[in-house]
């Protein structure tokens, strides 16, 4: 009788229509514990998981199904790569070739993420036809079969993923899609709301960094804490994220003025003055692990195409100490390791330098190919 009863409630209880979790209550109450600075947490759709009062849909699995997620890694001193056409050098030693001609490289842990089509250029004719392949340290390739379009994804050095944002049901709702970039597969998908109409992508422009996914929308930047999906609004004005080490460049243009920011804490790092009636004569760039700052020249083009920095030099900022020094770079033959030392591309070599004292090693390279040299720690979205 005992057994029978049991089964009668089990089968009873698998048939009544349980309703959904009060959702927007538990967010509530979540904002109002932990706020460390003001916040927006979105509105999102229903197949989603609660994760310590955050909201995350798991991509090809049942709602409820934890996902286990690669913590950080610590990438190394030969992580880099120099591209010219179809054929990329990387730090390790090996060459690949892919079949198309490179147009930016992703630093991860898995290796480097390479985008290649029938253009060098990714605002060029061909930008639908991008692909991404996957460059192993031992020179390995694995296609991801996926295509990004007119995206701008973020990637970390430390991590095996590629974060981008997807099209939702309208123009004010998105989702932040994570993705493996050892096999293509997408881990996380998490809803975030917000108008993007100041840029001209498919979608917002998306910065990886950490635990953290920064997002490009009208009015601000987005912080996805991409391992639990909460959703948080920042202080930092509109712009395309080029988040390194936690770290942002954010220019006020009317006030004459540039700020290194630190987006977890708020802490402004380091401001440049400027006088705003001639406007900003030196681009900023943080190195990949966010420890220094390159103010560059403004490059002079001509009309076919070719740029150069006239023999002006670059300023290189150690964050830290304040500490800075000039060098020679020659435009679009430099970039960062995904340590954050200075690469500099001569044509028969590359050389990693230590940013404070530019000491280098050198590695021998042939570049023979035809088309710009990219150079791996540079954004080469446009």
């Amino acid at each position: 009788m005992t057994d029978r009863l049991s089964t009668l409630l089990h089968d009873e209880a698998h048939d009544l229509a349980i309703p959904d979790a009060p959702t927007g209550a538990i967010l509530t109450a979540g904002r109002r514990r932990v706020r460390r600075r003001r916040t927006a947490v979105v509105s999102i759709a229903a197949a989603a998981v609660i994760t310590g009062g955050a909201l995350v849909h798991v991509a090809g699995a049942r709602a409820r199904t934890p996902v286990v997620l690669d913590p950080a890694t610590a990438p190394a001193a030969t992580d880099w790569a120099v591209a010219q056409g179809s054929v990329v050098h990387l730090g390790t030693g090996a060459t690949v070739k892919v079949p198309g001609q490179v147009k930016s490289m992703y630093y991860t842990s898995a290796g480097t993420l390479l985008r290649f089509g029938a253009s060098p250029y990714t605002d060029g004719p061909h930008t639908s036809g991008s692909s991404y392949w996957l460059a192993r340290p031992d020179g390995t390739l694995t296609d991801l079969r996926f295509s990004l379009n007119d995206r701008v994804p973020g990637s970390d050095p430390s991590l095996p993923y590629l974060a981008y944002a997807d099209k939702g049901a309208d123009d004010e709702h998105w989702m932040l899609v994570i993705r493996d970039v050892r096999d293509g597969s997408t881990v996380r998908e998490i809803p975030f709301r917000g108008t993007s109409t100041w840029n001209g992508w498919a979608a917002p422009p998306v910065s990886l960094s950490g635990d953290h996914a920064y997002i490009g929308v009208d009015g601000t930047l987005l912080d996805v804490r991409w391992r639990t999906g909460r959703v948080e609004e920042t202080t930092v004005p509109e712009h395309m994220p080029e988040t390194r080490g936690g770290r942002e460049i954010v220019s006020n243009d009317a006030q004459g003025r540039i700020q290194v920011v630190d987006l977890a804490s708020g802490a402004v790092l380091k401001t440049i003055t400027y006088d705003p009636s001639v406007g900003v004569e030196r681009y900023p760039q943080l190195s990949t692990d966010g420890t220094h700052l390159a103010l560059l020249p403004y490059a002079m083009c001509t009309d076919d195409g070719s740029c150069s920095y006239e023999g002006r030099s670059a300023r290189i900022i150690d964050l830290a100490t304040g500490a800075s020094r000039t060098t020679s770079l020659e435009y679009g033959a430099f970039g960062w390791t995904a340590t954050g030392r200075l690469l500099v591309v001569d044509g028969a070599s590359v050389k990693s330098c230590d940013p404070d004292t530019m000491a280098c090693t050198s590695t021998p390279v042939t570049l023979d190919g035809t088309g710009p040299i990219r150079v791996s720690g540079n954004n080469n979205e446009s």
